[in-house]
């Protein structure tokens, strides 16, 4: 029987496939029943099982290279959970045709500018397995890096994207880091790029408070939500070989909104109950909503308030040199680098 039978349908009958957005293996072990194909980490999620859970890595720790300093060290404690999980990931069967059954790891926060360190340590996080995706973020340097890492054959997740601007550049890069993988005779490696509507969600919460502008959470959740099925729009236009993967959900109806697209979501099990307690409530229906408008007298109130809501939801308002200074991208790294990187050096 199913844990979260609401996500085990939408996995088993619609196009749109999820992952399990946290790092605890029991977390892993529910989610793979209910229909997962994969998993996301990043430095604080990979934290949070090795400092509560040690004892579920004590095969990978023998392998810990115990000479590794600093961030290096940080690197080594991110192996061994990534390679405990993708073990997990392969058992479990969701590893097929190389398109499913990845775990995602990503590069230190604090790197986001540095194209060249982002690169080696991508390599590094890939030598962790061949179901292994690194996550690069969406800054002006992770645009090369991840068409870099392309070329090499290696799959991406790129991350930290809370604007339009932002996933198509990064779909532009994967498709001639693609195509520069074939030329050289490279088998090409699947992607999946992390919206996180969440952490747009939360800038635009973080503005609508410092200026008073008197959002409600609907709207704000609205905002997020548009920009999130306007990125899959484009991505259907375009013809990216890249998918969507929308990311750090707010709230269970952003779920129900994005099914029936061909999406990898990547879903917390804190999101994932409220789905399951939401759906007992008659809050949510099962169904394909991706073709549904949002709500335009929401969007139109943000929009008024908040011009960087436009600006996350128009193609190309944001040129690539400026998305280091996006303010939700700062945010969002800052807070990876303090809430987890800076605290897997205490590992």
């Amino acid at each position: 029987m199913a844990n979260n039978p609401y996500l085990k349908w939408m996995a088993d009958n619609t196009p749109t496939q999820w992952c399990n957005d946290s790092a605890i293996l029991s977390d892993l072990q529910s989610a793979l029943e209910d229909g997962a194909v994969g998993c996301t980490t990043n430095p604080p999620l990979s934290f949070e099982t090795l400092s509560t859970r040690p004892g579920d890595f004590e095969k990978e720790y023998k392998n810990l290279d115990e000479s590794a300093k600093c961030n290096d060290r940080a690197v080594e404690m991110i192996g061994v959970v990534v390679r405990t999980i993708g073990s997990i990931l392969k058992d479990k069967g969701p590893w097929k045709d190389e398109q499913f059954g990845y775990v995602r790891a990503q590069v230190q926060p604090a790197l986001g500018r540095d194209k060249d360190a982002m690169l080696e340590m991508g390599k590094k996080l890939r030598s962790f397995g061949d179901n292994v995706m690194v996550k690069i973020p969406c800054t002006t340097a992770g645009i090369w890096t991840l068409e870099e890492l392309a070329a090499l054959g290696i799959p991406t997740t790129p991350t930290v994207c809370l604007t339009v601007s932002q996933f198509i550049a990064v779909g532009e890069a994967h498709d001639r880091g693609r195509a520069r993988a074939e030329k050289a005779g490279i088998k090409p490696a699947p992607s999946t790029a992390a919206l996180v509507m969440g952490r747009l969600q939360d800038y635009l919460t973080a503005l609508n408070e410092i200026r008073g502008t008197g959002l409600s959470f609907y709207d704000l959740e609205c905002a997020a939500l548009a920009v999130t099925k306007r990125c899959y729009q484009e991505n259907v236009k375009r013809g990216f070989n890249q998918k969507l993967m929308p990311a750090a959900f707010r709230s269970p109806r952003q779920v129900e909104q994005m099914v029936g697209s061909d999406v990898v979501m990547t879903i917390h099990p804190k999101v994932q109950k409220a789905l399951l307690e939401a759906e007992g409530k008659g809050e949510i229906k099962r169904g394909n909503f991706i073709d549904d408008p949002v709500d335009q007298a929401a969007l139109d109130r943000v929009a008024k308030a908040l011009p960087e809501f436009t600006l996350a939801l128009e193609p190309g308002a944001i040129p690539v040199g400026e998305f280091d200074f996006h303010g939700g991208t700062v945010m969002t790294l800052q807070g990876f680098d303090l809430t987890g990187w800076q605290k897997l050096l205490t590992l």
